[in-house]
């Protein structure tokens, strides 16, 4: 690779009549295109054998003394946009040398294919990072590394290492190592395993699945809507002890903290095990089919003609179910995504990072990096849930474990030696639900509806447990009794109170935020939302850090993107500097999202009708959803089940559900769930 940038025939030669000519005596733009063509295959390794050669070669081609060449490389190779979008772009381009460096040690140490190495948890940290922002080069570059092959061997033969009473430990490398599993499952891997691998895998995971009691299925308990807590231990809930650990679980305040692009150090909670563990369980199951039984009706009309009204599948719905899976693949993205993006040549820096693929994980990123602490106000704002997401038909399964079985397994700590599916007596049952998004708009006089109780008998989707609604066109009403207090304090009255505040999202109609009517853009006096506006301290460090960096080091110029140069200039190098250290985006002027929905007439009379109502978490982008028997508006709150989880990647619900009484109490029917939408 070397020689065509050598053979110069416009040379001139030397005093001494030789046409040769030293490497050291090459202009530096020369020697940087040496060292990216020698980068071309491999990154890193070959470069180093051309740094050592001399020491005027090592300080012209070191990643210290020249971080452009580096920043460079890093653009050619790495993907940038979520980068960009989730820390700024002149704090991620001040930084991309050091980024490159990182990067290549984590692909070197997974081309190693060793994993007992004491790096294995920096590794896969690094990893999973670089899936989270990956635009088509990253897992090709992973995948080229052989990570899949690394992390599948790493379950196989390094999970149960740190077991607790036989129980594989819930910890950061273990945790990583399902999610990148996970990330790098593809359908030609998935049918390439064989029966026997397959069910070692099932078998592996399988605790993270069906035992919520151990392994948390949320960041913060689901039975509290408004977070942060209260930092003070007369007013923090207490878990129950129970054989396997106190529940509900409240995680430990011990976030990792990662080197990543800025200065600064980013705290990032460990994400949650049992839900890529769901993923995976769930993606293995649908390998094969469902059996469509001989003797069911072809369709519903052939049902109704052989006189059969009763609720129960036909071969047709069976049919159905196989067509779609549930646990959507992660699907490679195109390298040349931004071919796809209608303007896109038109736009800058700032819109179009938001076109790319790697878009679908920002709400799962921000859910880790702001939501590590249930005593700290989070610095991101809707930023966790993209409105508009669930509106639409979901499929779905969910796992029914025998309740006898499971009080046996609670009395004991340790793990059974035969804990299996069938121990349990584990049942999938089907799950439809079309679901529409209602919004509570930050309009004077608009307020939310009031949450639940945590300390309620009974969870209502953190609704009033005397809760009712009722859809009139576009607009969803409310009612709930509410409790009025004199101002003595001694007089109490109840009322039924009505809200009628919510509006039907529709995203073919009108716009529903105003910015001359929202009190969120008068008190900013702005639309625009800063995502890192924490407080003046860290303000004051990310300028000092920057004002560094600037001197210090050089930004790499319009060669990494034609667009950069073409940006307003007063986000490039303003004098408010501190903005540029924060991604920006615009306010919704959304207080509360609320669903409503119901099994469609077809899925009901296959798999029976049942009523969705529930709620979004601000916090961390929850979802709780109250699935209640019957098209009654209004049954006995009792008869029904409560969906929790999260949409992981923008495409795909998880989470565990169980039944509404006693939510303080543990979980005594519990059970796995996966949902995604159908086109």
């Amino acid at each position: 690779m070397i020689a065509p940038v050598l053979s110069f025939s416009q040379v001139p030669p030397s005093s001494s009549g030789s046409s040769k000519i030293s490497l050291c005596q090459l202009p530096l733009e020369v020697l940087e295109k040496i060292a990216t063509y020698i980068a071309a295959d491999t990154l890193i390794p070959p470069m180093l054998p051309l740094q050592l050669t001399c020491k005027h070669l090592y300080n012209a081609l070191s990643v210290h003394s020249n971080p452009h060449l580096y920043a460079l490389l890093f653009v050619d190779w790495f993907d940038v946009s979520a980068a960009i979008r989730r820390f700024g772009l002149q704090t991620v381009n001040s930084t991309f040398a050091r980024q490159f460096v990182q990067y290549c040690y984590a692909v070197q140490a997974i081309r190693s294919g060793d994993i007992h190495s004491r790096g294995v948890l920096s590794t896969f940290w690094t990893a999973f990072t670089m899936l989270t922002e990956d635009d088509g080069k990253n897992r090709r570059i992973l995948e080229t590394a052989g990570l899949p092959d690394f992390v599948d061997r790493f379950v196989r033969e390094r999970l149960y290492e740190q077991h607790i009473n036989g129980w594989p430990a819930e910890n950061d490398v273990n945790s990583l190592a399902l999610w990148l599993l996970w990330l790098t499952s593809s359908e030609e891997r998935l049918q390439a395993e064989s029966p026997a691998q397959r069910s070692q895998l099932i078998r592996l995971i399988l605790p993270f699945v069906l035992m919520p009691i151990r392994y948390p299925a949320t960041l913060a308990p689901y039975v509290h809507f408004s977070l942060p807590l209260p930092n003070c231990p007369s007013h923090t809930p207490h878990s129950v002890p129970t054989s396997h650990g106190s529940y509900p679980h409240y995680r430990d305040d011990n976030p990792a903290i990662l080197d990543l692009y800025h200065s600064s150090q980013t705290e990032i909670g460990t994400p949650l095990a049992s839900t890529a563990a769901k993923l995976i369980y769930f993606s293995r199951k649908e390998v094969f089919p469902v059996v469509v039984p001989s003797h069911l009706p072809l369709t519903r009309e052939h049902a109704f003609q052989l006189g059969l009204n009763m609720v129960g599948p036909t071969q047709e719905d069976v049919h159905e179910l196989n067509a779609h899976k549930i646990a959507q693949l992660v699907e490679p993205a195109d390298v040349d995504w931004q071919m796809h993006v209608k303007g896109w040549e038109r736009m800058n820096i700032e819109d179009s990072v938001n076109k790319a693929p790697s878009a679908r994980w920002d709400n799962d990123w921000n859910r880790l990096t702001d939501c590590n602490t249930l005593y700290r106000t989070v610095s991101l704002r809707r930023s966790h849930y993209t409105p508009g997401s669930l509106a639409g038909l979901w499929q779905g399964r969910m796992l029914v474990p025998d309740n006898g079985a499971y009080g046996h397994l609670f009395e004991s700590p340790d793990m059974p030696s035969d804990f299996s599916e069938h121990s349990l007596g584990v049942a999938a049952a089907s799950l439809f639900m079309r679901l529409r998004e209602y919004y509570c708009m930050d309009v004077e006089p608009n307020t939310p509806v009031p949450a639940g109780r945590y300390d309620d008998l009974s969870f209502n989707a953190w609704f009033p447990s005397s809760m009712k609604y009722q859809e009139i066109e576009d607009k969803l009403s409310i009612s709930y009794l509410s409790t009025n207090t004199s101002t003595s304090g001694q007089q109490r009255s109840t009322s039924t109170a009505r809200k009628q505040v919510y509006i039907l999202n529709n995203p073919d109609g009108p716009t529903l935020h105003y910015e001359s009517q929202c009190r969120g853009c008068q008190d900013r006096g702005t639309c625009k939302v800063a995502y890192r506006s924490k407080d003046a301290a860290f303000l004051a460090e990310a300028e000092r850090q920057l004002d560094e960096m600037l001197l210090a080091t050089p930004l790499p110029d319009g060669e990494m993107d034609d667009r950069v140069e073409s940006e307003d200039e007063d986000d490039a190098m303003d004098v408010d500097q501190t903005v540029e250290m924060m991604a920006k985006r615009r306010c919704d002027g959304i207080m509360d999202i609320v669903l409503v929905g119901e099994t469609d007439t077809r899925h009901a009379q296959a798999w029976h009708p049942y009523r969705f109502y529930g709620r979004v978490r601000e916090w961390d982008g929850l979802i709780a959803l109250m699935r209640v028997p019957g098209l009654s508006v209004n049954p006995h709150p009792l008869s029904a089940s409560i969906l929790m989880g999260y949409l992981v990647g923008g495409q795909t619900l998880v989470g565990n559900w169980r039944v509404t009484e006693r939510p303080n109490e543990p979980v005594t029917f519990e059970g796995a769930w996966v949902m995604s939408k159908q086109a």
